[in-house]
């Protein structure tokens, strides 16, 4: 179990990225907190999800390597931007896992197969778009274990909508069908948001009504539920939570960053 809730939302007038700050499991007594975001780019936002890493290796060096791409004279393209955040993020687990056995097939199993995500926000001419990249380990059809970075299709998107990342159990019941949160499916944050995803499904995003007000309001709802609830889906409390960050890249215009303390959502 790794933490960490984001939030990604693709709204009719921009896109809205929504972290918390918790860093969970990084074997510091006492509670800790960072950014799990970034700027990549001028008018681009990265975040990252996973294991940490020892001493927080592979957290410090998705922030390295984003500023090495805010620094480049030349844009780059999302897709660009996510695989070299990514790939980077594999070189430094590589370097601190030691060399692998010349046959996979001798490596335990993993505790876990996935190792971390990335995911890059951001336009592409006029239309919002987020990409997504995943470390992970994968099991071959010769029963070995191999390690990969690969693009996750399911939860990159353009156009409209709303997806979560992470610890997003509890998050992504508000947005299906089910009879789980009932009272909370009536909101107009909640309704608009899946409305959002329907209409993204049937490629008429320009009937979307999904605001950038109302993705920020989901995001708080679905963070304040998450700790309240998480038992339900095996979430240990403090996994997720504290000071909440959220970034908007208007359709037009700069970045703008908002924190909000916790008070302001566990009222």
């Amino acid at each position: 179990m790794f933490g960490t809730l984001i939030g990604i939302f693709l709204t009719s007038a921009g896109i809205v990225i929504g972290a918390d700050t918790v860093l969970w499991g990084v074997g510091v007594p006492g509670p800790v907190r960072g950014e799990k975001h970034c700027i990549p780019g001028e008018r681009s936002v990265a975040v990252f999800e996973g294991w940490f890493g020892e001493d927080r290796a592979l957290y410090r060096q998705f922030h390295d390597q984003c500023h090495v791409l805010a620094r480049s004279k030349k844009p780059l393209h999302l897709e660009v931007q996510a695989d070299r955040l990514i790939q980077r993020l594999e070189q430094t687990y590589r370097e601190r896992t030691g060399p692998f056995p010349p046959q996979a097939a001798s490596l335990p199993p993993p505790v876990s197969k996935h190792v971390a995500s990335v995911a890059v926000a951001g336009f592409d001419g006029i239309t919002p778009v987020v990409t997504v990249r995943e470390l992970r380990w994968e099991k071959t059809r010769k029963g070995r274990w191999r390690l990969i970075t690969e693009r996750i299709g399911k939860l990159s998107m353009d156009g409209c909508g709303a997806k979560f990342l992470g610890e997003d159990g509890i998050a992504s019941l508000l947005l299906d069908s089910s009879a789980q949160f009932g009272r909370e499916k009536q909101r107009s944050d909640v309704r608009d948001a899946a409305r959002a995803n329907r209409l993204r499904a049937e490629e008429q995003c320009f009937l979307s009504t999904f605001t950038v007000e109302e993705a920020k309001s989901l995001y708080k709802l679905a963070v304040r539920l998450t700790i309240d609830h998480g038992d339900m889906v095996h979430i240990d409390p403090g996994a997720v939570g504290g000071r909440l960050h959220l970034v908007t890249i208007p359709n037009e215009g700069s970045l703008d960053e908002e924190r909000i303390d916790p008070e302001a959502y566990l009222e």
